[in-house]
């Protein structure tokens, strides 16, 4: 179970572009925020969610704000039988608007990416991953009951 989820929070650092090995340079721009709240499931064709930014650059201090939706309909799933124990994996396309806001500064993405369930042992779990094509920002977010956690972040070059 540990190593699927190191799985799958290696693919959503895919999300972020490459620039993100610059972070943290002198002149670089960068949006980093941690973000942990309440939501409805991911499991269902729309979800929502809100909460606090409890870490972060630009927004520390903020709340977030987020609307998802996945085309369950569409999922590739994946299975695997060891030692009695099932692993199974679907995930389908979706798409996300999530809004960073701290003070008056508000930041909104439209992100584009997957939602997707890993049941272990009946235990499910779900997580989404995407990236919004204009800022290049990238988001991963998991839900355990109803809460959700997740980092978003942005990075650019300098020009």
């Amino acid at each position: 179970m540990k190593r699927l989820m190191i799985l799958l929070i290696a693919a959503g650092a895919v999300a972020v572009p490459a620039t993100a090995a610059v972070f943290g340079r002198p002149g670089d721009h960068a949006l980093l925020a941690a973000v942990s709240g309440t939501g409805t499931s991911f499991a269902s064709g729309t979800a929502t969610a809100s909460g606090d930014v409890v870490r972060g650059t630009t927004f520390a201090s903020g709340h977030f704000s987020l609307s998802l939706s996945t085309t369950w309909s569409s999922a590739k799933t994946f299975t695997r039988t060891h030692d009695d124990k099932t692993l199974s994996v679907s995930c389908a396309p979706a798409t996300a608007s999530l809004t960073l806001t701290a003070g008056s500064t508000t930041k909104t993405l439209s992100l584009t990416g997957r939602t997707c369930s890993l049941t272990f042992d009946g235990t499910t779990r779900y997580g989404f991953m995407g990236r919004d094509s204009t800022s290049h920002a990238g988001a991963f977010l998991r839900e355990k009951g109803a809460t959700v956690r997740g980092l978003v972040g942005a990075f650019a070059m300098p020009h």
